[in-house]
C-alpha cells in the first residue's frame, strides 16, 4: 500500500519561491513605481471611485475597527477611501513618489488622519504599529510569500483583506504566444490559501471581476504598445522584440492595450487571531 501524502506534507512556501523564481517577469523596483507615479496622479479621483475599489471596500467589515494599514498602497486608493470611517490609517509603500501622491490626494480630500510609511515587504516592520485591519490590494507579488503573510498576521488584530491574481499572466495570452512567453506565469492566490490553511487560519475566498490594473498604459503607437508589454512582463530580448513588433503591425488597428481588458482577482479574508 502506497503512502498517502497529506496537504500538510507539501511545502507550499518552497514551491512558491521556486515558482516565483521561474517567472520571466522581474519584480518592479522602487524606481519603476516612482516613474509610474505621474500616471497615477493624472488618474486622480477616478482611481478612488473605480469598481475595483468599491468592490474591495464593500467586502471589508469595519465594525469596531479604528485603524488600518494599507500595504503596497500605491496612490492610497484603499486607505483614503476608508479613512473617514476610522480614527487613523497608515499608507505603506516602498515608492516615495507614490507616497507623494497619497499626500496630495489626502490634502485634496481634506483627510488628516493618514500617516505615510516608506517601507518594503522585505524591510523590518518592527516599528510599524499594529492595526485592527491590514490590507494588501494587488501588492503581494513578492519573491517569498510566507514571510509576507507572517508580517500581515503580526500587524493585524482583527482582519486581513488581500487580493491576489487568479490568472497566471497580466497581459493577453495571444501576445505572450506571439513572442514565445506563453509558459510559466505568476504564482496565484492558491499558494496563499494553502499556506494559511496549513497554519490553521480560516480563509474565505471571493472573487472580484473588475477592470484591469489601474492606469493601463495607452497604446497610441508601436513604442507605447511595446512599453506596455515590457511593463507587464519585463525586458524583452532582441528576438522577442522583433516578434512583438510584427504582432503590433498585424493587429494595430484593434489594439487597446497590452493588458487584459478585464481581470479576476481573488479576495482573501481571515482573522489572524483565530485558528482552527
Amino acid at each position: 500500500m502506497r503512502d498517502i501524502q497529506s496537504i500538510y506534507d507539501i511545502d507550499f512556501a518552497s514551491l512558491y519561491r521556486t515558482h516565483a523564481s521561474l517567472t520571466l517577469r522581474q519584480n518592479k523596483k522602487q524606481s519603476d513605481w516612482d516613474a509610474r507615479a505621474p500616471r497615477t496622479r493624472e488618474n486622480g479621483g477616478s482611481c478612488l471611485n473605480s469598481n475595483y475599489i468599491h468592490d474591495f471596500v464593500a467586502r471589508m467589515d469595519l465594525t469596531a475597527a479604528t485603524t488600518l494599514l494599507d500595504v503596497g498602497c500605491g496612490g492610497g486608493a484603499i486607505s483614503l477611501t476608508v479613512a473617514p470611517k476610522l480614527q487613523h490609517v497608515y499608507s505603506l509603500d516602498f515608492s516615495p513618489k507614490m507616497l507623494d501622491v497619497v499626500t496630495e490626494r489626502a490634502q485634496q480630500l481634506n483627510i488628516h488622519n493618514n500617516t505615510n510609511i516608506l517601507r518594503a515587504w522585505e524591510d523590518s516592520w518592527d516599528d510599524i504599529p499594529e492595526c485592527d485591519i491590514c490590507v494588501s490590494s494587488r501588492s503581494s507579488m513578492v519573491a517569498d510569500l510566507e514571510p509576507a503573510l507572517a508580517k500581515l498576521n503580526a500587524k493585524a488584530k482583527k482582519a486581513v483583506y488581500m487580493t491576489m491574481t487568479v490568472d497566471k499572466d497580466f497581459i493577453q495570452r495571444d501576445i505572450l504566444a506571439a513572442i514565445g512567453r506563453d509558459g510559466i506565469g505568476f504564482p496565484t492566490y492558491i499558494y496563499a490559501v494553502n499556506l494559511l490553511y496549513q497554519q490553521g487560519y480560516q480563509v474565505s475566498v471571493d472573487f472580484l471581476n473588475t477592470e484591469p490594473l489601474i492606469n493601463p498604459m495607452p497604446v497610441d503607437d508601436e513604442k507605447s504598445f511595446i512599453d506596455s508589454v515590457i511593463w507587464s512582463i519585463g525586458n524583452l530580448n532582441e528576438h522577442e522584440l522583433e516578434r512583438l513588433k510584427y504582432y503590433y503591425q498585424k493587429n494595430k488597428d484593434h489594439l487597446i492595450s497590452g493588458s487584459n481588458k478585464n481581470r479576476t482577482w481573488a479576495f482573501l479574508a481571515w482573522n489572524p487571531s483565530q485558528k482552527r
